[in-house]
């Protein structure tokens, strides 16, 4: 059996520090980010380091799906930022997770 952790977070959290905690478990894949390049190949945005996102990572939000769901365990860490969820971007996917949310106080 995987656990797979989808912890969700916004700009400027501690979303790093708990990533890189959990990917000094031995037993734990980790991915960061992963609909960063769906989400920028959607919004058509300028970012930095845009055409190496682009051409690193999956551009549709389905094949970001079946990549997470490919990630061997026993324990997967993912680490999400909510604005990168567009409309129209499935969500049924995560129902399966432990969906943890990181909340900052401004």
């Amino acid at each position: 059996m995987t656990i797979r952790i989808a912890m969700w977070s916004g700009p400027r959290n501690i979303s790093t520090a708990m990533m890189r905690s959990f990917e000094n478990r031995p037993d734990c894949t980790v991915v960061d980010e992963p609909f960063y390049a769906a989400y920028l190949a959607e919004t058509g945005l300028d970012h930095p380091m845009r055409d190496e996102v682009l051409a690193s990572q999956p551009q549709g939000w389905e094949a970001v799906v079946a990549l997470l769901d490919g990630l061997p365990g026993p324990v997967v860490y993912e680490k999400h930022m909510t604005h990168h969820m567009r409309p129209g971007f499935g969500l049924d996917w995560t129902m399966g997770r432990a969906n943890a949310f990181l909340i900052r106080d401004p």
